[in-house]
C-alpha cells in the first residue's frame, strides 16, 4: 500500500519556513539599521501572507483531496524562493529606491516588509491548508484527529529547522550557501514524491519541477559568486568584507585610509577618526586628577585604547568586547596603531558581554567609558538601564567617572531627541548624585558618585592637558571652551527639564528604544511620531479600564447561537496566536537583557516553541477516538484556555522583583535552558489549544477538511497582530511584567467567550 506523503511534505515545509524566517529577519537588520519596527512589520507580513495562503487553500478545497503532484510542485516552488528571499532583501536598496547610507522611510519600510515575504509565505501557507484537507478527507472519524498530524508535522519540522540553524547553519556555513543547501533538500524531497508512483507525472508538472531544479542547481553552483555580488548590492563599491557571526552581521567599508564598521546595519565605529575618538576618551579622563585603572566597554577597535594610553598615569586598561570575531575580523583591516594598542601589556582584552562581565566582577576602576552603540533598538537599550548603571556605579573607585555619548541633535534639540536624552538623564540620576550633559552632535554624559569629581570649568581639563603633555589634534583649549560653554549647557538642561515626564529606563521596561523609534519616526513621518507620542501618554489605568469594559462586552457578543460559538472559538485561536507570538518576543528580549546576546537564542527559542506545538498537538491526536465525546473535547478546550490565561502569570513570578535573585544567579547556559523550557511550555499549550479548537469547531458545524486551514490562518493573523502591537507599543511602553498581565487578561476574556456552548457540545 502506498504511503501518504503529506506528513513528510508538511514537515519539510515547517523546516524550510523556520530557516527562511530566521534568515530573513537577520538579513533585514542591515537594511533597516536594527529598527524594531522593521522586525515587527516583517513578522506581521510573514504571518499574514502565510495565513492568506492557508485560507485560500482551504477555500479551494472542494470535497476531494489535492493530488500528491500538486503538493510536490508547491514544495519545489517554495525551495526556489528560499534563496530568492535573500537576493531580494540584499537588492532592496536599488529595487525599492533606498539610497545607500540612508534610513528607509516608513512607507518604503512597510513596502519591503510586506513585499518580500509575499515571495515565499503564501506557498508555505497553501501547503498547510492542502495537506490538512488531504489528510482529513481520508479520515472517516467524526473527530478527524488524523488531520491533526499535519499540524504536528509542521511543528516538528519547524523545530528541527530551528535546531539545525542553531547547531549547524549558524556555526559552519555562509548564509546564502545555507539557503541553497536547504533548497536542494526540499527539491529532492519534492522530486521523490513526484516520481515515486509508477509512470510519470503530466508534462506541465514535470516541466515546472525541472525549471525549479535548474534554478536551484544554478544558484548552488555559483553560490559564492552570487553571495559576493549580492553583498555588493547591499554596501556598494567600497565594501571590503561582510561577515556573519553569532552576534552580528558585520560589514567593513573602506574609503581612503579610513575603515567603517557596521554591525547589523548600524554604524559602530570609524577608524581613524581622531575627532570622535579624542572626545570619547579625553573629556572623561581629563575629569579625573590621576586615572590609573580604566574600563572600556567597547570602543577599543575605534582607536580609543591608544588615546587612553597617552595619559602617563594609566596602569591598566580592561577592554570588554562582546563579539570575539569582531576583534579578529577588525584587526585584519585596522591600522598598525590599533593593533599595537591591543598588544600593549597594560591592556587586557575580555571577549564577553558588558553586562555579564560587570555582574561577575569585584574589581574597581577610576574611569569607565562605554561605547557600545546608541539606544535606538532593544539590543542596545539594555546598556542604558538603571540596573546596568547601578552595576557600573558599584565598580567605580572613590572619585571615579563614568561616561558615554548618544546622538545629541547639535544646538537644536527637537522634542523626540529631548525625550530620549531626558530619559537617559533621569535614569543616570537614579544612580549617580552628579550628572553632567555636554551638548553637541553627540551629547556627552558624565556621571560620578562624588559630586565634586565633575567640573564644567574648561580651565581644569585644559591645565591637565598641559600637565600630562598630551599631543591632541582636535580637543584643544578652544574646543573645550565650546563644549563646556555655560550657556549651551544651561540651554540643554532647560530642554531636558521640559521632558521630565519621560520614565526611567529599566531592563524590563525598555522605554529608551521606544524613544529611539520615535526619533526615527520624527525624521520621516511627523504624524507617526505624534501617534507614538500620544500612545506613550496613555496611562496604564486607562488601558485597564478599557480591558474591563471589553470583558463585560464579550459575553453579550458571543453567548448567543451556534454559529456565534464557532466565532468564539476562532476568536480564542486568534488571541492565542497573538499570545504565543508575544511570549516568544518577550522571552527573546528578556534573555537578551539578562545575558547580552539573543541571535543564537532566537533560533533555539523558536525551535523549542515549535517543538512544544508538536507536543501539544501529539497529545491531542494520540487520544484518537476518546474525542468522539464532543462534550469531553469542549471541557478540555476550556481547561486549556484556563492554562493559557494562567501561564503568563507564572512567568510573571520569574520576571517580578521576587524573582530577581533567581534571574541574576543563572549562568548563560542555565538561562538558555530555562528560557527554552519556558518557550516549550508556551508552545505545548498553544499546540494543544489549536488541536482542540479544530475538533470542537468541526463538531459545532464547520467543514472538517476546511477547519484546519481556516483556523491556521486565524492563528497566524493573531500572531501578526501580536507582533505589531507588542513589538511597537506594548513591550516598550508597559514593559515585560505589565505585558504578561495584559496577555493573561485577554486570554481570560476568551475563556468567557467560550463558556456558553451549544447543546450539541455538552
Amino acid at each position: 500500500m502506498r504511503r501518504d506523503p503529506t506528513l513528510l511534505l508538511i514537515s519539510a515545509t515547517g523546516f524550510g519556513a523556520t530557516i527562511a524566517q530566521v534568515l530573513l529577519l537577520r538579513e533585514l537588520l542591515p537594511l533597516f539599521y536594527g529598527n524594531e519596527m522593521s522586525t515587527a512589520l516583517t513578522l506581521a507580513g510573514w504571518l499574514l501572507w502565510t495565513a492568506l495562503g492557508s485560507a485560500v487553500a482551504a477555500r479551494l478545497t472542494a470535497g476531494r483531496p489535492p493530488s500528491d503532484s500538486i503538493l510536490a510542485v508547491l514544495l519545489a516552488l517554495m525551495a526556489v524562493t528560499l534563496p530568492g528571499l535573500l537576493l531580494l532583501v540584499r537588492g532592496a536598496r536599488w529595487l525599492f529606491g533606498i539610497p545607500a547610507g540612508e534610513l528607509a522611510t516608513i512607507g518604503k519600510m512597510v513596502l519591503v516588509c510586506l513585499a518580500v515575504p509575499a515571495l515565499f509565505c503564501p506557498l508555505a501557507g497553501a501547503l498547510f491548508g492542502l495537506c490538512w484537507a488531504h489528510r482529513q478527507l481520508g479520515d472517516t472519524g467524526i473527530a478527524g484527529t488524523r488531520a491533526l498530524t499535519v499540524y504536528l508535522g509542521e511543528a516538528l519540522g519547524a523545530a528541527l529547522g530551528g535546531v539545525a540553524f542553531f547547531f549547524v547553519i549558524l556555526r559552519s556555513t555562509p548564509v546564502f550557501s545555507s539557503a541553497t543547501v536547504v533548497a536542494l533538500l526540499l527539491l529532492c524531497l519534492s522530486g521523490w514524491v513526484l516520481w515515486r508512483e509508477k509512470g510519470t507525472p503530466k508534462a506541465p508538472t514535470r516541466l515546472l519541477w525541472w525549471l525549479c531544479a535548474a534554478m536551484i542547481l544554478a544558484l548552488s553552483i555559483w553560490s559564492s559568486r552570487i553571495d559576493a555580488l549580492s553583498r555588493w548590492w547591499q554596501w556598494g563599491d567600497h565594501l571590503l568584507a561582510a561577515r556573519d557571526t553569532p552576534f552580528h552581521n558585520l560589514a567593513f567599508v573602506g574609503q581612503g585610509d579610513q575603515i567603517t564598521v557596521f554591525a547589523n546595519g548600524l554604524w559602530l565605529f570609524t577608524e581613524p577618526d581622531p575627532v570622535t575618538t579624542e572626545l570619547a576618551v579625553h573629556v572623561a579622563l581629563l575629569q579625573h586628577p590621576e586615572p590609573r585603572r580604566l574600563l572600556f566597554l567597547g570602543g577599543g577597535l575605534a582607536g580609543q585604547l591608544q588615546e587612553a594610553l597617552k595619559h602617563p598615569s594609566v596602569e591598566t586598561i580592561d577592554y570588554v568586547e562582546q563579539d570575539p570575531q569582531l576583534i579578529s575580523f577588525a584587526t585584519d583591516f585596522s591600522s598598525q596603531t590599533v593593533r599595537a594598542s591591543l598588544e600593549d601589556p597594560r591592556v587586557d582584552v575580555h571577549p564577553r558581554d558588558a553586562g555579564t562581565f560587570l555582574r561577575g566582577q569585584a574589581a574597581q576602576w577610576d574611569v569607565i567609558l562605554m561605547s557600545v552603540g546608541d539606544p535606538i533598538n532593544a539590543q542596545m537599550n539594555r546598556f542604558y538601564t538603571v540596573e546596568l548603571f547601578r552595576r557600573i556605579a558599584a565598580r567605580l573607585r572613590p572619585g571615579g567617572i563614568f561616561s558615554f555619548s548618544v546622538p545629541g541633535g547639535g544646538d537644536t534639540v527637537g522634542p523626540a531627541h529631548a525625550r530620549l536624552l531626558s530619559s537617559i538623564d533621569r535614569t543616570l540620576a537614579e544612580v549617580f548624585p552628579r550628572v553632567v550633559v555636554l551638548p553637541g552632535e553627540r551629547a556627552r554624559f558624565l556621571a560620578a558618585a562624588d559630586p565634586e569629581s565633575l567640573t564644567t570649568d574648561p580651565m581644569v581639563p585644559t591645565s591637565r592637558i598641559h600637565k600630562r603633555s598630551l599631543d591632541l589634534v582636535y580637543l584643544r583649549e578652544d574646543t573645550l571652551f565650546d563644549h563646556m560653554n555655560p550657556m549651551r549647557i544651561e540651554y540643554l538642561q532647560s530642554i531636558l527639564a521640559q521632558s521630565q515626564d519621560s520614565p526611567v529606563n529599566r531592563q524590563f521596561a525598555p522605554v529608551c528604544y521606544f524613544h529611539g523609534m520615535m526619533l526615527w519616526a520624527a525624521q520621516w513621518h511627523p504624524e507617526l511620531e505624534q501617534a507614538l507620542s500620544a500612545a506613550a501618554h496613555v496611562k496604564p489605568a486607562y488601558l485597564l479600564a478599557a480591558l474591563i469594559v471589553l470583558g463585560l462586552i464579550v459575553p453579550l457578543v458571543f453567548w448567543t447561537g451556534r454559529s456565534k460559538y464557532r466565532l468564539a472559538v476562532g476568536a480564542a485561536v486568534f488571541v492565542q496566536g497573538g499570545v504565543g507570538m508575544v511570549l516568544q518576543l518577550l522571552l527573546i528580549l528578556s534573555f537578551q537583557i539578562l545575558q547580552g546576546f539573543a541571535y543564537l537564542q532566537l533560533a533555539l527559542i523558536i525551535a523549542f516553541f515549535m517543538a512544544g506545538l508538536a507536543v501539544g498537538a501529539l497529545l491531542v491526536s494520540r487520544a484518537g477516538d476518546w474525542w468522539q465525546d464532543t462534550g469531553r473535547a469542549n471541557r478540555w478546550f476550556l481547561l486549556l484556555q484556563i492554562g493559557v490565561a494562567v501561564y503568563p502569570l507564572l512567568l510573571l513570578a520569574f520576571f517580578s522583583p521576587l524573582g530577581e535573585g533567581l534571574r541574576e544567579g543563572l549562568s548563560a547556559v542555565a538561562s538558555s535552558w530555562v528560557f527554552s523550557a519556558a518557550s516549550l511550555a508556551a508552545g505545548a499549550l498553544g499546540g494543544a489549544h489549536f488541536a482542540l479548537a479544530a475538533l470542537v469547531s468541526a463538531a459545532a458545524g464547520a467543514r472538517p477538511e476546511r477547519a484546519g486551514g481556516y483556523l491556521y490562518a486565524v492563528d497566524l493573523a493573531g500572531a501578526a497582530g501580536g507582533a505589531l502591537v507588542a513589538g511597537l507599543l506594548v513591550l516598550p511602553l508597559y514593559g515585560v511584567t505589565r505585558t504578561l498581565v495584559l496577555l493573561s487578561l485577554l486570554s481570560f476574556f476568551c475563556l468567557l467567550a467560550i463558556l456558553r456552548r451549544p447543546a450539541l457540545l455538552t
